[in-house]
């Protein structure tokens, strides 16, 4: 994902994570593990579970500017920005 955050401009997309275990300090840890430079949401009340029916992570979301959700991808994805970039072509 940090690649992939050095091609926002690029591709003409915004990069950002929600963390759904809630957990502060594992956000802290793995951000700073992966030097993450993208923001972070943590959603401690459980409501991307509930409204974008995140049952299972990773789950990548591919939201369009009107804000609309244009692709579910659930599971991890080898080549992640090689498939981002496919389905930002297609929309």
């Amino acid at each position: 994902m940090v690649a992939l955050k050095g091609r926002e401009k690029d591709l003409g997309f915004k990069l950002l994570s929600i963390e759904v275990s809630g957990s502060l300090g594992r956000v802290r840890d793995v951000v700073r593990e992966k030097k993450a430079d993208f923001p972070v949401l943590i959603d401690s009340e459980a409501y991307s579970r509930e409204f974008l029916h995140v049952m299972g992570t990773p789950t990548t979301f591919v939201v369009d500017g009107e804000g609309r959700i244009r692709c579910r991808l659930v599971g991890y994805i080898e080549d992640l920005e090689t498939t981002i970039t496919e389905v930002l072509n297609r929309i």
